[in-house]
């Protein structure tokens, strides 16, 4: 399959052409990833960022799932929420086409956000407390969105399911077989306690799906802005938190940081204690979802990185995050 890189001056001219910017533009590239993501300067100085959505994703059924994503960061920032916001086009729509030698693809540019990933920085334990408080605010307006458009399902299939479909083809030794196969039995354990935390009142709603800390930056005065949303769908609540949770093992800095994010979300949407008591398990869920997402990727990234021994290790997690 084919997944082109495409020109910067070329994006540059369509910008200059689909937005209200003010011309000559600039355009660099700033990651590759599941989509190309470019940073846009205006003659003005002001930042933007375009995104150029890849084709052929698993959770992307249709163009709908894309104006999913988009009207709903449009709900969230109108409602005060300090994430990035889709521009509008000078059509008025704000899902872009062009076409690249794949085939057609769709683009959307967005505001940018200031500042720096969450990851490279030393917050206090009130400025990560104010963190779980933004996600909870987020959860509670996410109940408030209406739209036309559909969107996938973050379900046992896609966290547990699909990824260990896409690893059998990995596992060549006895050995790796035999990680595998208990995998596979660790899986259906997880399957069930995923389906009792759906069933709790509350539980289930649309997630941001990736909000890991590279997907919010603060700025100098202390203001979160999240960003990519493109995994964004209907799941469990409390998986939005759970790149954040350690458990009691981890070192003291991490245990710390996550009872200041659990409590900040706690004080404005409180989750119930089977949902607090399900983090481990979504915890195993999120470790076997991760490989299962990159493999869709394989085509574009490669998959040197999945070895057997990346099986054992996978093993070893999802032991310990489903005792």
């Amino acid at each position: 399959m084919i997944h082109s890189l495409l020109d910067a001056d070329d994006l540059a001219r369509l910008v200059e052409w689909e937005y209200a910017v003010a011309a000559p533009v600039r355009v660099s590239l700033l990651n590759r990833g599941f989509n190309d993501t470019y940073l846009v300067t205006d003659v003005e100085g002001d930042r933007r960022v375009l995104r150029v959505y890849n084709r052929g994703k698993y959770w992307i059924r249709s163009e709908s799932d894309f104006r999913f994503e988009l009207d709903l960061l449009e709900h969230l920032a109108a409602a005060g929420l300090d994430v990035i916001r889709p521009y509008q086009r000078t059509v008025g729509d704000r899902l872009g086409r062009l076409t690249a030698p794949e085939g057609e693809r769709c683009f959307a540019l967005f505001t940018h956000a200031p500042g720096a990933p969450l990851y490279e920085g030393t917050l206090t334990a009130e400025q990560w407390r104010k963190f779980g408080s933004g996600i909870a605010r987020m959860h509670l307006e996410m109940d408030a969105f209406q739209t036309g458009h559909d969107r996938y399902h973050l379900d046992e299939r896609i966290l547990v399911e699909r990824p260990l479909v896409s690893l059998a083809r990995y596992a060549e030794s006895g050995q790796a077989a035999a990680d595998l196969a208990e995998l596979g039995r660790l899986g259906r354990r997880l399957t069930d306690e995923f389906h009792r935390l759906r069933a709790i009142r509350g539980a289930y709603g649309i997630i941001h799906a990736d909000l890991h800390r590279g997907n919010t930056n603060v700025d100098g005065d202390g203001r979160f802005v999240t960003f990519d949303f493109d995994h964004c769908g209907f799941g469990l609540r409390a998986y939005d938190l759970v790149t954040l949770y350690r458990g009691p093992d981890a070192p003291d800095e991490d245990r710390d940081r996550w009872a200041a994010v659990l409590a900040g979300y706690q004080q404005v949407r409180p989750l119930s204690p089977a949902e607090v008591a399900g983090f481990p398990v979504l915890a195993a869920c999120r470790a076997m979802w991760d490989i299962g997402d990159w493999l869709a990727a394989a085509d574009r990234t490669g998959d040197a990185w999945v070895t057997e021994a990346l099986i054992t290790k996978l093993l070893g997690d999802v032991r310990r995050a489903a005792k």
